[in-house]
């Protein structure tokens, strides 16, 4: 199993936000997790992210426990094993839709001379070819989106995490950037944890899971369908 997330635990005071969760996901899946806005769905990828500890409970990355890294080694884990994805996009308005994207080499320490070609290949696989050395100011939000998929894509990390990646987006990009990303992550074998608040977002995954009262619930397979999006096959 590439993910696997056991009895974690969070608390903000006296607020528990996590009490024994649970989540495991394997390479090349795709999981969907809902649930209501402050039911600590930023807390988990957060956590799954390295962001943040958990108060207890063990993550473990293609069976290594990465609570037992020091903090470098989790900055390590964090910048060439983990991508983000993000409803706000983060891309850095000073540099080239190119550059943006291999900015994830040069944050990991990385010499992006290196990544060059893995970075012209995502471009082109996400219609981005062309604008590989414009601004990324005049780009409309589903090709910033792009960008930002190409950036958290381009170490070929084990694990994808995307908070809201399609909140910014109007319903027909949201579906075309979903079908790229989902394509992409199983391709790549790569698994996703997608979270969301919308029900035909989450719909695009495997599998969907809830996060309420603290903990991971599992939602009917039928719900993909009856929820107005197309659901996936099974990874690999």
């Amino acid at each position: 199993m590439r993910l696997q997330a056991q009895h974690l635990a969070k608390a903000f005071d006296a607020l528990h936000v996590l009490t024994d969760t649970n989540l495991q996901v394997a390479a090349g899946e795709a999981v969907a997790i809902r649930g209501a806005s402050g039911t600590g769905k930023s807390t988990l990828l957060n956590c799954l992210g390295l962001l943040d500890r958990p108060d207890s409970g063990s993550i473990l990355l293609d069976g290594e426990d990465l609570g037992q890294l020091r903090r470098r080694a989790r900055g390590r884990v964090r910048g060439r094993r983990i991508g983000f994805i993000f409803q706000a996009f983060h891309l850095l308005p000073e540099f080239t839709v190119r550059e943006n994207v291999l900015m994830a080499a040069r944050c990991a320490g990385l010499p992006t001379k290196h990544w060059h070609e893995r970075c012209s290949e995502l471009l082109g696989r996400l219609g981005l070819q062309e604008r590989a050395h414009a601004d990324v100011r005049i780009l409309s939000g589903g090709e910033r989106q792009r960008v930002a998929l190409a950036r958290a894509l381009l170490l070929r990390p084990q694990l994808v995490l995307a908070d809201e990646p399609t909140g910014n987006l109007d319903p027909h990009t949201a579906a075309t950037v979903l079908e790229i990303m989902l394509d992409l992550v199983r391709d790549e074998q790569s698994s996703l944890v997608l979270v969301t608040h919308d029900a035909s977002v989450a719909a695009y995954a495997h599998r969907q899971l809830e996060l309420r009262d603290g903990q991971l619930h599992a939602l009917p397979a039928t719900n993909a369908a009856n929820d107005g999006g197309p659901s996936l096959k099974n990874p690999g």
